[in-house]
């Protein structure tokens, strides 16, 4: 259920943050499932047409919206580079080459990429909280590479592309932000 516009912003917000990440959560076993027999491409080429038909629906009057400039085309290409294509081939190619399972719990290096290329680009503040949740993430992340690497090469590979495609999105937080 998505909350109504009354509802007080915080609950707001936590409500629809649950609710991005349960579909999340369910997104990985979906795309690994009906990606079968696809190719890694055409598997990202079909999340990026659907994200596409969704932002149609969703947009935004063209008033509301900022206009695009020349100046911003070298970040709007290494953004589409970045995620669409490295990011999206990367997981769909990892994701039939692993466990779900295991590129589930492998994406939530994403956040770690993110918050350490926010640090080091823009020297964001990381409080105590986040350097614990850091580290106990990037442990998880290494259990899970020496768990599948001892199960095989071939699963080892396609979490090692899943993290190739966190890294990707990570990477891609910071271009989105101007300098």
């Amino acid at each position: 259920m998505i909350p109504s516009p009354g509802t007080k912003p915080a609950a707001r917000g936590a409500a629809l943050a649950l609710l991005a990440a349960a579909l999340f959560g369910v997104s990985t076993p979906l795309v690994q499932h009906f990606g079968t027999g696809l190719g890694p491409f055409t598997t990202a080429a079909l999340l990026y047409i659907g994200c596409a038909a969704v932002a149609l629906a969703l947009r935004s009057p063209a008033s509301r919206e900022a206009r695009l400039r020349r100046s911003d085309a070298p970040r709007l290409l290494a953004m589409a580079g970045l995620g669409a294509v490295v990011g999206s081939v990367a997981l769909a190619w990892g994701l039939q080459n692993t466990s779900g399972a295991s590129a589930s719990l492998m994406l939530t290096l994403e956040a770690v990429f993110t918050a350490v290329l926010a640090w080091y680009l823009y020297r964001e503040v990381l409080d105590r909280r986040v350097v614990v949740a850091m580290a106990l993430l990037t442990a998880g992340g290494a259990v899970l590479v020496i768990g599948q690497g001892l199960a095989g090469q071939a699963q080892m590979l396609g979490l090692l592309a899943v993290l190739i495609a966190t890294a990707a999105w990570g990477r891609q937080r910071p271009v989105t932000r101007r300098c």
